[in-house]
């Protein structure tokens, strides 16, 4: 294995040093330089690990452009990078893969999710609850794996509910230094999306708590629970990267595995259940890079993240990553000569 060379990167606002580092990091190690360009509403915590980064490497090995997506399609299109990978939105990762195809750049993709919360009857519930108001809620819920997709069994579905909607009463935004779980939206465009979902909200559905933007001072929005949701509804199949969680009651273990596995993205998803068969069985047919039993993705540096679909294609964190990083070459020596 050895360098691809220069690499180009693109990443996201919801987590801008995280992302920035995910990316640099494995294509530094494995040898390579980058040109990163952060989000256009992110980029400072990028351009200050530059700064620092700017003290122990060489010139020209750690590089960042700043600007809107018109300079990330002009990295994207540039002739010198070999490779380019991004995390970001589905189009956007369309747009890469279609531009990086004209001179058969390698592509690294991570993009959208929609990761289903699959909660069998006999699973435990509060721990359950616990668990998906901390990673449904976590960032406002703008995160591609978050668990914001609950799919629960009939006989817990009230109870759960009940419960969920109870724990996201509780959950609190605000600003940052407030005993808080999250804080705003990104930015008002986005906002505004958000509140379009919540407004087109269908008859048969109910909304238990939330779905307002909270006063008018910043891109707050409440903890919010919709349920009796239908398979084929907006808020089921199109990521809202908000504080929303939608729950759906299945009848039978494969409606259930059937409504998970039915949406574009396949990111992330969890399990969750006492009956170890029901759980290998599930693991094996859910169609998704990332699954997760009685807990949802705990991220680990050491296991790779990734998805399929919509969601992209390469592994970013672990030693996968560094494989996407490098190329191939075969030498071959004729001792004899």
């Amino acid at each position: 294995r050895e360098p691809i060379g220069v690499i180009g990167q693109v990443t996201p606002w919801n987590y801008p040093l995280n992302m920035a580092t995910w990316k640099f990091a494995p294509a530094l190690a494995a040898g390579n330089t980058i040109v990163i360009k952060p989000s256009d509403t992110t980029p400072a915590s990028t351009l200050l690990l530059a700064e620092i980064a700017s003290e122990f490497l060489p010139a020209g090995v750690f590089n960042v452009v700043t600007g809107d997506r018109d300079t990330g399609r002009a990295l994207v299109e540039h002739k010198v990078p070999q490779m380019v990978a991004i995390t970001g939105s589905v189009r956007a990762g369309m747009e890469v893969a279609k531009s990086a195809a004209l001179d058969l750049k390698r592509v690294h993709l991570e993009l959208g999710g929609k990761a289903p919360v699959v909660i069998f009857d006999d699973a435990d519930i509060e721990l359950a609850v616990e668990t998906i108001a901390m990673t449904g809620y976590f960032n406002a819920g703008q995160d591609c794996t978050a668990a914001t997709r609950v799919i629960a069994g009939p006989k817990i579905y009230g109870d759960f509910v009940d419960a969920l909607t109870e724990a996201a009463k509780k959950t609190k935004t605000g600003k940052p230094g407030d005993d808080v779980l999250y804080g705003p939206l990104n930015n008002g465009s986005h906002l505004s999306k958000v509140k379009g979902f919540i407004d087109r909200v269908p008859k048969h559905a109910k909304i238990t708590t939330g779905g307002s933007q909270i006063g008018s001072d910043g891109y707050f929005f409440e903890p919010t629970v919709v349920c009796d949701l239908k398979q084929n509804d907006e808020m089921i199949q199109d990521e809202m990267f908000a504080p929303v969680i939608t729950v759906q009651k299945f009848s039978d273990e494969a409606e259930a595995l059937k409504w998970a596995n039915g949406v574009e993205f396949a990111l992330a998803s969890s399990v969750w259940t006492r009956d170890l068969g029901r759980a290998m069985r599930m693991t094996k047919n859910l169609d998704f890079g990332c699954v997760g039993v009685n807990t949802h993705i705990p991220m680990v540096a050491e296991m790779p993240h990734g998805g399929y679909k919509k969601s992209g294609y390469g592994k970013d964190l672990s030693a996968y990553a560094l494989d996407d990083y490098t190329r191939i070459k075969l030498v071959m020596i004729n001792l004899n000569s």
